[in-house]
């Protein structure tokens, strides 16, 4: 058996809906009993008829549940600051789902909906996560971003695309009360939203699993030495063998980021054919727009990086000079990003 949650709002259904089918695709005879949960913000009943009659083909279970305002949750806390910032409660979700969810069910899996599912899940869930609050992939981040969110080079930063989460531990531990303090005591402190909440509230309690289970954008299009260059990795991530081989055998692939790295707007991505054959059997076709005018510079910049000639001209680069151009650039979103929420509070 298998317990998959995923959360959309109405206009996210197409993805969730291609999401959905290539786990089936590629899932359907991995687990004897499967059970979709789908966090539901706003999602439109014909829209949910849709879904329920593409999954009518797949032996599963599916299960809407609606989110709810922070304040209506069952939280074992005596105040809740009103001014915490929470910007989109479907972004938030994931931190409350001990809440939302059926209290029988122990461990759960969490995918993010902009993805595919191109091969078996079965061994990532079975993980053995007693001792852990959930098991995750690193996040492959800028050391500079890692630090001006608060963590040294040395700390766990996961991606939370893709978490097998401890429903059982989180529970008997209350996390969600020590969630909603870290974020009281922490307004404006922390990025990206429940991502980083996790991160600075689980820390030494994460699991780290192979990165085959959740390849972000970057390994998916570029060699490993390229990647971490122009992401500014200058730590110890996976080993360069443990990547190439999950560039090779991918499970999950993570298409968060830059329009560029999207096959729904890329037709030069190297999983653009992929995505249209699992768009196709959802019924989804229509979210491809390869019209979609994409930004100049990151379109030529994905063009050399995809060219042999531009990788070895990229390769000859120093270090420090991409450190500091892409350094300079995170930073100021940054700063754009801190200015923004201090003036929604």
């Amino acid at each position: 058996m298998i317990n998959l949650l995923l959360a959309s709002d109405d206009n996210y259904v197409p993805f969730l809906s291609i999401t959905l089918i290539s786990f089936f695709e590629n899932n359907q005879n991995e687990f004897d009993k499967i059970n979709i949960f789908i966090l539901d913000d706003g999602i439109k009943e014909n829209n949910k008829n849709k879904l329920e009659t593409l999954l009518s083909k797949y032996d599963c279970s599916t299960y809407f549940i609606k989110t709810k305002p922070l304040n209506e949750l069952d939280i074992n806390i005596m105040t809740i600051e009103r001014n915490v910032n929470i910007s989109s409660l479907t972004t938030y979700a994931r931190l409350f789902i001990t809440n939302l969810l059926p209290k029988d069910i122990d461990k759960i899996l969490y995918l993010d909906c902009d993805a595919l599912i191109v091969d078996s899940l079965k061994g990532f869930w079975e993980e053995n996560i007693d001792d852990y609050y959930c098991a995750g992939i690193l996040d492959c981040i800028n050391t500079t971003m890692k630090k001006a969110y608060g963590f040294s080079k040395e700390d766990i930063y996961i991606n939370a695309g893709v978490l097998l989460i401890n429903l059982k531990k989180w529970r008997e531990d209350e996390v969600e009360v020590k969630f909603i303090d870290f974020m009281v005591k922490n307004q404006h402190r922390y990025y990206q939203h429940d991502q980083g909440v996790i991160n600075n509230v689980f820390k030494d309690k994460i699991k780290i699993v192979n990165p085959k289970y959740n390849l972000q954008i970057h390994f998916q299009t570029f060699d490993y030495d390229l990647s971490r260059k122009f992401n500014c990795m200058e730590t110890e991530y996976y080993s360069k063998e443990i990547v190439e081989e999950a560039q090779k055998h991918p499970v999950f692939l993570h298409f968060c980021g830059s329009e560029y790295f999207r096959p729904w707007y890329n037709p030069e991505h190297p999983y653009a054919n992929e995505f249209k054959k699992y768009a196709k059997l959802a019924n989804c076709e229509e979210i491809i727009d390869y019209s979609a005018q994409l930004p100049k510079e990151h379109v030529l910049f994905y063009k050399v990086m995809r060219n042999r000639i531009g990788r070895i001209f990229l390769k000859m680069i120093p270090s420090s000079l991409v450190r500091k151009f892409i350094n300079k650039n995170a930073l100021k979103g940054l700063e754009e990003e801190n200015k923004k929420a201090k003036g929604n509070m």
